[in-house]
């Protein structure tokens, strides 16, 4: 009886075998689907995508004995393409095929995550005859979702921030904490500055933006306001101060009111004024979202909403495929960055691919 066993066992698993087999070897159309790289970017973990920019990788198709060549509007005809995630989607607003001309894309946009570590995205890109279910061909694609750490050659008692590496590290923290000892450090970005002092500090992000926030400036359609979001929402031990130019609303209003918005909710700030340099400051040991306006509102107005251009810090957002949803879209309105388009030139380097 064991005997009998063991021949049932090992029979499953020679057909198991065959089966897989089978799969990786594809079926007789002979089609292979890849992605290739894009203004330097390869898939195949290295790049590093910025939240709120989109991006597009050629797709490429290999039919039979022919070279790899792009995916064309022509082509989708016979094939059709779905784009299902598989880890990291919740740092990502959109991913999933574009159609742009006649080329045929894998089109991705991280969404609102500003950690200060990036976080790795993987999806699968199968291409099916069209109507299908059978998957011809899969392409695994995987990249970083965040923003790199700033140059070690900008640190020092004045830090200016680069929009795009707004990353400070706990070790580059502490050598300018070495720089500054027990006096405050400055750290300066677009239209504001913070001062604070440094002691065994971690990781923070500064990305800021300065979008609109819907919810606030629809309540208030006729007020004037100026927004300013810190996505990571810095936090550090001691209290420093905050500066920010509001000169263009100095000059324009006799009187400027100060809010921090916090969960849908409006928190009047006092301020210290300097008329001279047009600047307004406040305490605080952490940066946020605030707004300032010509409008007084009453302290605690709740106006709903969510804040554009900031995270909690573990991403916002779902993956979903333009042509063919499978995790459903997300909603990316109001993140006002500078959209950067990468260039659909690249060299049509498949990223590990298999048929089936």
């Amino acid at each position: 009886m064991k005997k009998l066993f063991a021949c049932i066992l090992a029979a499953l698993a020679a057909l198991s075998l065959t089966a897989t087999a089978f799969a990786e070897g594809g079926e007789a159309d002979g089609v292979t689907l890849s992605v290739a790289g894009a203004d330097g970017l390869e898939l195949d973990g290295s790049a590093l995508l910025h939240p709120g920019e989109e991006y597009r990788f050629p797709l490429m198709i290999k039919e039979k004995d022919e070279e790899a060549r792009p995916m064309t509007v022509e082509d989708m005809e016979s094939y059709d393409i779905k784009v299902t995630a598989k880890s990291g989607s919740s740092v990502m607003a959109e991913a999933g095929r574009l159609e742009s001309g006649r080329q045929q894309y894998l089109s991705l946009t991280p969404g609102g995550y500003f950690g200060v570590s990036s976080q790795s995205v993987q999806y699968t890109v199968s291409l099916h005859k069209k109507g299908g279910s059978s998957v011809l061909s899969e392409c695994t694609v995987r990249w970083k979702v965040g923003y790199p750490a700033i140059d070690d050659a900008k640190l020092g008692a004045s830090t200016e921030i680069d929009p795009s590496a707004p990353v400070l590290t706990r070790e580059q923290l502490a050598a300018i904490q070495k720089i500054t000892g027990d006096k405050q450090a400055s750290f300066v970005g677009s239209g504001w500055q913070y001062d604070v002092r440094l002691l065994q500090q971690a990781a923070v992000n500064f990305h800021t933006s300065t979008a609109n926030i819907k919810a606030i400036s629809d309540k208030y359609p006729d007020a004037d306001f100026r927004f300013l979001t810190f996505g990571g929402k810095p936090a550090f031990d001691f209290s420093g101060r905050l500066t920010l130019d509001v000169s263009e609303m100095l000059e324009e209003h006799d009187d400027i009111y100060l809010y921090r918005y916090l969960d849908g909710v409006l928190y009047s700030l006092g301020y210290q004024l300097d008329e001279e340099n047009g600047t307004l400051s406040i305490q605080t040991k952490q940066l946020g979202s605030y707004a300032v306006s010509n409008v007084k509102i009453p302290n605690g107005t709740v106006v709903g909403g969510s804040v554009p251009g900031s995270s909690s810090g573990s991403g916002s957002g779902a993956g979903s495929d333009k042509d063919n949803p499978v995790t459903g879209g997300a909603d990316f309105t109001g993140i006002a960055l500078a959209f950067g388009f990468v260039s659909l030139a690249g060299a049509a380097i498949a990223v590990k691919c298999r048929r089936k």
